[in-house]
């Protein structure tokens, strides 16, 4: 039996390698998780019954100080605390998207850095991805150099929790509020990372003229990472975390300024639209939207060509039937990326030997 460490700090990273830890544990290996602070991720674990250690009860961000600074000192704080937390423990791999991969280049254990970001968009990335061994990439992702180490797989970060092997929609999960309503669905985010300074996604102007737009031909829900104020915050529903799959699955209509999100809501064949300055900085968006037809992104200086697309998107009688064919293209050319990354682990090092002198071997997880 093998030891892994897994250290992640974003809530998507834990419907990602949910699957895998899980079968991991099944087939009897020692699975240890790392997290920062206490929020959404912390949550999630806690439902799924995981032990688990934190590393910053109270978050990696300084309040008052600039996101650069304050991602600079807990840089050499996250690394001081790895070291301490592993240096008497033996494992034989690191799974990461964060600074867990420095500790295994320290320790010589092989690491994975795990992303679905293009190295262009995200350029701070490149020092996690010069310390990984290997990374766990979406085919389609651009790395530079770094695609020499790219355990590229046929699909998108959200395909590992959203393959139909791994995922069932219930409806059953969805709040009173809307299990026999059509509804539409909309999440906002914070955008406090380092790559989201000086960019803008759905404030609060544009959420009222979405509102305005969607309310009467259904009910409008929001879920939203920053506080809102009083006239919007009646929209806000309330749910487990762990269920909002399920409720995107049943939405109408996905309209987020969170990239994971909304890749996750066309996935699941539901119409999703972006808006924000960041939509078209990854090439899965590309993909999504030109090839799959099954997402749309607008800048922040196209908000009626946003509308737009609302008002053809909800008055149209056909659009579930025509999402759901896009999706089965889709899914037709993708794999279970969880089923992948499970056999990468299990049978390392022959596994990876096998996948760089044939990529197209991982067709046989579908």
């Amino acid at each position: 039996m093998k030891s892994y460490l897994f250290f992640f700090v974003h809530p998507a990273k834990f419907h990602q390698f949910r699957a895998t830890i899980n079968s991991l544990k099944q087939c009897g290996h020692h699975v240890d998780i790392i997290i920062t602070g206490r929020d959404i991720l912390e949550e999630l674990i806690i439902n799924e019954g995981w032990e688990y250690t934190k590393v910053f009860p109270k978050g990696r961000r300084i309040k008052g100080v600039h996101v650069y600074i304050s991602a600079g000192i807990f840089l050499i704080l996250t690394i001081f605390k790895l070291l301490i937390l592993t240096w008497q423990k033996s494992y034989d791999f690191f799974i990461s998207d964060d600074l867990l991969v420095f500790i295994g280049k320290i320790k010589k254990i092989p690491s994975i850095f795990v992303t679905d970001d293009d190295l262009g968009a995200v350029p701070e990335s490149r020092i996690l991805m010069f310390a990984a061994n290997y990374i766990l990439a979406p085919d389609i992702c651009e790395l530079g150099k770094y695609n020499i180490k790219k355990l590229g797989y046929y699909g998108y970060k959200a395909i590992f929790h959203l393959h139909p092997n791994q995922f069932t929609p219930d409806k059953s999960k969805l709040p009173e509020k809307i299990i026999n309503e059509r509804f539409f669905f909309i999440r906002t985010v914070s955008a406090t990372s380092t790559h989201d300074v000086g960019k803008r996604g759905i404030s609060n102007d544009v959420l009222r003229k979405i509102i305005e737009k969607l309310e009467s031909k259904g009910t409008v829900v929001l879920n939203s990472e920053r506080e809102l104020p009083k006239d919007l915050s009646k929209y806000i529903l309330n749910f487990n975390k762990k269920d909002i799959s399920h409720i995107i699955n049943y939405a109408n209509l996905f309209i987020s300024d969170s990239t994971t999100m909304c890749v996750e809501a066309a996935l699941l064949g539901i119409p999703a639209i972006e808006f924000d300055d960041w939509y078209g900085d990854f090439k899965q968006y590309y993909e999504l939207s030109g090839k799959y037809k099954l997402l749309f992104g607008f800048g922040y200086d196209a908000i009626n060509d946003m509308l737009a697309k609302v008002d053809e998107l909800i008055n149209n009688s056909d659009t579930k039937e025509i999402f759901t064919e896009r999706r089965k293209i889709l899914l037709s050319e993708k794999i279970d990326a969880s089923a992948f990354l499970i056999w990468i682990l299990s049978n390392y090092p022959e596994s990876i030997r096998e996948f760089f002198n044939d990529k197209s071997m991982q067709l046989r997880f579908k």
